[in-house]
């Protein structure tokens, strides 16, 4: 916890960088060394380099939102917060909150976004952590950002300070921390001064820090009814005037009424340093590109003055790729939104829902009664945990898309594999629509609109437009490429570690006839048109089937073209052909024996083998077949004692045959129920 300095003690501070400002000015010297500084249209450092700000905002981090978390309803910081002291009582709920913001981000990320070729994170503030109530002023802001500003030194990367819930909230959002009833900023004269104070605090404390790159006023502010843009510019304007007290360097970024876009009563710039921000979501990646183009010959042609997206995203790599080339060509910089989140694809970082934690949304959805405290905190913490940066999925096709000039001319692979064994078909590619992939549809045009409609169908593992969903087979989780529409391909690289003989088999589902698809390699060998068979399931009855038996020597790419859509891929494998008739056990075994719920069976493989498992009655009829491939170990697969059609077979005696191309194993197991 930080220090509670009182106003007197302020006070006093003030007077003094008041002293020492003044003795600035009479020298002439109004920009400390290393600090940004606006230079007409764009941004430069002290060398007089310009500087594009890019990188992303770190929402949830000290300003909670709903949403990150799967939280249901208003999901505020209060509310949010009082919902874990609810659970856990005060002690514990510092105990999380300690440990989540602790591992919302490490150094170890500052370091992987600047090698990765980001410059800037745009850090959300609430105006609690350095004013619990006016003219009262505390240090915890400070301790949570010492670490940040810390590791952007090391790395060479700029922070901008981001009000994004101020005293008495901006709108009505939840993401400012409102009470939804009143954008109280502005009906109440005293929540403007605590605002005011509360930067002039914050400007004191960083005043000659040159990682701070500016200070952005205020996020999103939507003026009430009855309020006009003198409202928004008065208040700007007294903010300024407060900081340029204790601080004559930094950039000041303002954002404009409506959610930051309208700045109708802003313009002419009232500070030398001073930068106008959009925020940038609705609208196909080319109507945004025509928006901005007005904004930057209306505001920083006309009036000479630099731009900067404060936030955009929440939509497809293909949308953000345009866009911020867009920006980049015209020295804008930009913030991506967001940072990480709970199983969201177009965050930087996504983190999986623990069991623990999956207990806690249960409770506060209200589908199960309140938790133990203890069984609370474990899952909490569970969470805490998961958001690490060592636990969570990074989206490298989303940084690619933000930062590598080749993305819409070269592909990457997005594994390294190896023959033989399983290829996923959700880890096609690196790259552009049209250079790793084709879909139909690869943005989504109507975000935050009624006509919504998801660029990835399945919301799952990548950003991209292709269609990812998941299943769960034997307790994990496994990702599949489905709504698959005529005409849509992807692309993949494999890079053998010896030149081999392989089988060539492809895993998909379909509950449609006339299915087909092609494969192309870069060799110019073509397979194709293949009739895919109906499996009479989508997600449920995978089968393997034969595409090509080939030699592969080197690095070899391949697309596979759906040429009449309708069906799901899940793999695509690769069989050892040297290696299919080399003897094996496979010491099959089947357990419970008598069973009566399911029967687990249990397999050794020595290679990666296509497998055929048959159950039939003890009269010799089959009653469920299933194909599929074995991997080098054990496997194991679940037998819920239905037929193929899914209904309960009667009690009895069944024989479970396992067979592979160098072994066949028959066990015995008896129904009863």
């Amino acid at each position: 916890m930080g220090l509670v300095k009182s106003a007197s003690f302020y006070l006093k501070s003030l007077k003094k960088l008041r002293f020492l400002f003044i003795q600035i000015l009479l020298s002439g010297f109004l920009i400390s060394s290393g600090m940004l500084r606006t230079d007409g249209r764009i941004i430069i450092n002290d060398n007089n380099e310009k500087v594009i700000l890019k990188g992303f905002g770190l929402g949830g981090w000290l300003v909670l939102e709903g949403y990150m978390w799967n939280f249901p309803g208003f999901g505020s910081t209060t509310t949010m917060e009082n919902a874990v002291v609810g659970l856990l009582g005060e002690e514990k709920a510092d105990l999380f909150f300690d440990r989540y913001r602790s591992n919302y981000i490490t150094e170890k990320e500052i370091s992987f976004l600047a090698e990765s070729g980001f410059n800037a994170l745009r850090v959300p503030l609430h105006y609690k952590h350095f004013s619990p109530s006016f003219n009262e002023f505390t240090d915890i802001g400070f301790d949570l950002l010492e670490p940040i500003i810390n590791a952007c030194r090391e790395n060479n990367m700029y922070v901008v300070l981001d009000m994004h819930a101020a005293p008495g909230a901006q709108n009505t959002s939840d993401f400012s921390d409102s009470d939804e009833q009143e954008a109280r900023l502005f009906t109440q004269y005293s929540n403007q001064k605590w605002y005011v104070s509360t930067w002039r605090y914050i400007a004191e404390h960083y005043a000659n820090e040159p990682v701070v790159a500016a200070y952005d006023l205020l996020n999103e502010p939507v003026l009430p009814w009855g309020y006009g843009p003198p409202a928004l510019r008065n208040l700007y304007e007294w903010a300024i005037d407060s900081i340029r007290m204790v601080d004559p360097n930094h950039i000041v970024i303002i954002e404009g009424n409506w959610f930051g876009n309208d700045h109708t009563g802003l313009l002419p710039p009232f500070d030398e340093q001073m930068v106008y921000s959009f925020h940038h979501y609705i609208g196909s990646s080319t109507d945004t590109i025509t928006m901005y183009n007005q904004y930057r010959t209306d505001i920083s042609v006309e009036h000479n003055v630099p731009l900067w997206v404060g936030e955009f995203g929440e939509n497809s790599n293909y949308w953000g790729n345009n866009i911020k080339s867009f920006f980049e060509r015209n020295d804008i910089g930009w913030s991506w939104w967001n940072y990480k989140s709970v199983e969201r694809i177009s965050s930087l970082f996504s983190y999986e829902i623990t069991d623990g934690y999956q207990t806690i949304l249960d409770y506060w959805h209200g589908s199960i009664s309140k938790p133990e405290i203890d069984v609370a905190f474990e899952g909490l913490m569970s969470m805490a945990n998961s958001i690490h940066f060592d636990s969570c999925r990074i989206n490298r096709d989303l940084v690619r898309a933000l930062v590598d000039s080749t993305y819409n001319s070269n592909e990457k692979p997005f594994v390294d594999f190896s023959p033989p064994g399983l290829l996923s078909a959700t880890d096609y590619n690196s790259g552009n629509q049209g250079v790793s992939y084709y879909d139909n549809r690869v943005e989504d045009p109507n975000k935050f609109s009624a006509e919504t409609k998801s660029w990835n169908n399945g919301w799952s593992y990548r950003n991209d437009g292709v269609d990812i969903s998941s299943t769960i087979i034997n307790n994990d989780k496994k990702y599949y490429v489905g709504w698959i529409e005529d005409g849509e391909w992807l692309r993949y690289t494999i890079n053998p570690k010896e030149p081999g003989n392989y089988k060539m088999m492809v895993e998909i589902a379909s509950y449609t006839n006339g299915s087909s698809m092609i494969v192309e390699f870069d060799s110019g060998l073509v397979i194709g048109p293949m009739t895919l068979p109906n499996t009479n399931g989508w997600s449920n009855g995978w089968r393997v089937v034969n595409v090509v038996d080939l030699p592969i020597g080197e690095q070899t790419s391949f697309k596979i073209i759906a040429d009449i859509g309708g069906f799901n891929l899940k793999n695509i494998i690769f069989e050892d052909l040297d290696v299919s008739s080399v003897p094996m056990k496979l010491n099959l075994s089947c357990y419970p024996n008598p069973a009566n719920s399911f029967v687990s069976i249990k397999w050794n493989s020595d290679f990666i083998l296509s497998t055929d498992i048959d159950i039939y009655s003890i009269s010799g009829s089959k009653v469920f077949s299933k194909n599929l491939i074995s991997q080098k170990g054990e496997n194991e697969l679940h037998w819920y004692l239905k037929s193929q059609a899914m209904k309960k077979v009667p009690s009895g005696v069944y024989l479970i045959k396992v067979e592979t191309s160098n072994e066949v194993s028959i066990n015995k197991v008896t129904y009863l129920k």
